[in-house]
């Protein structure tokens, strides 16, 4: 019986990235036959009118053919919604996964919200964002339009939806903290549960971590950089000195993750401080019932809910 097809969807901020390029890799067992602009093209873009599984699904059929050896991935985190304006499409593109490949195995990255928050802010700036922390993530009440919402982190509901569609014993969650706790168990458990039976552990190259972002106190000085620069999110500023996350931004970044600024400026925190006010205990429901419905056993300490530091049962 062939291997079955893995697809990690996210969720974004996981260390999706450093599984792509490091972890699902030739050397580690694992053949991606798709890639960030494939998921994009036939499975993210099509409007939902003109939706046809069959261009994905003949995708995938031909680079399993001609792979080579490995247990086949799709890795993009892209799958689970666009965070800065709700995630609203994930319930969509599970049901357009469905189709595509209903016999697939599903792995969900996620991460301790009151960590996610502030990365997903920071990303919202690379991209040329303007507003302030409060500002981006009171998201919008404009009728018709749509902004942040921590709806979108209320991890038991993608959860469960993916369940209903491929399974529960087919679904795999796997946090984050899990794999800066145990980087080699739990890269252990995730080729386990996609059996990729020629994993043999980590290479040296896998464990070097990809280089930080900029630092949240920097926050302040980059989203008014974006007022002057053009973006995805701010195509048509007044005046433009440049395109986010090149030019005045770059600078601005590099400048304030090194001394003396850095040494000045390292125990501010503006954006997980009101993350930490606004979303205090806003979880805990969530990650208790993702506790309850996980195919496995869940380590969620520190989490809305599970503050001790005790592991899940």
């Amino acid at each position: 019986m062939s291997t079955p097809l893995t697809l990690h969807i996210g969720y974004h901020k996981t260390a999706t990235s450093w599984m792509q390029r490091k972890l699902f890799v030739a050397d580690h067992g694992y053949a991606q036959i798709a890639d960030h602009a494939d998921v994009f093209t036939h499975i993210v873009q099509p409007h939902g009118l003109a939706f046809d599984p069959a261009p994905m699904r003949d995708l995938i059929a031909a680079r399993r053919g001609a792979m080579p050896m490995g247990a086949p991935i799709i890795s993009s985190e892209i799958l689970s919604g666009n965070p800065l304006f709700g995630g609203r499409e994930s319930e969509a593109y599970a049901a357009r996964l469905a189709q595509i490949a209903p016999d697939a195995r599903i792995v969900i990255s996620i991460r301790n919200q009151q960590g996610i928050l502030p990365s997903v802010y920071m990303q919202y700036l690379l991209r040329g964002g303007t507003m302030t922390p409060a500002q981006f993530f009171a998201g919008t009440d404009e009728f018709g339009y749509f902004g942040f919402t921590p709806q979108h982190f209320a991890y038991d509901r993608l959860v469960a939806l993916y369940q209903s569609l491929f399974g529960t014993q087919n679904v795999y969650v796997m946090t984050q903290e899990s794999l800066q706790r145990d980087m080699d168990g739990a890269a252990q458990a995730l080729a386990d549960f996609t059996q990729n039976e020629t994993f043999a552990g980590l290479t040296d190259a896998a464990r070097q971590v990809d280089g930080a972002s900029y630092p949240e106190y920097a926050s302040p000085v980059l989203r008014r950089i974006n007022h002057v620069q053009r973006s995805t999110l701010n195509p048509a500023p007044i005046v433009s000195f440049g395109r986010t996350p090149q030019g005045l931004y770059r600078l601005a970044g590099y400048a304030l993750k090194r001394a003396p600024l850095a040494g000045l400026l390292s125990g501010r925190t503006p954006v997980s401080d009101h993350v930490r006010t606004a979303f205090k205990g806003a979880f805990a429901g969530s990650n208790q019932r993702l506790a309850q419905i996980a195919a496995h056993p869940l380590d969620l300490r520190g989490y809305d809910g599970f503050e001790s530091p005790a592991a899940t049962p």
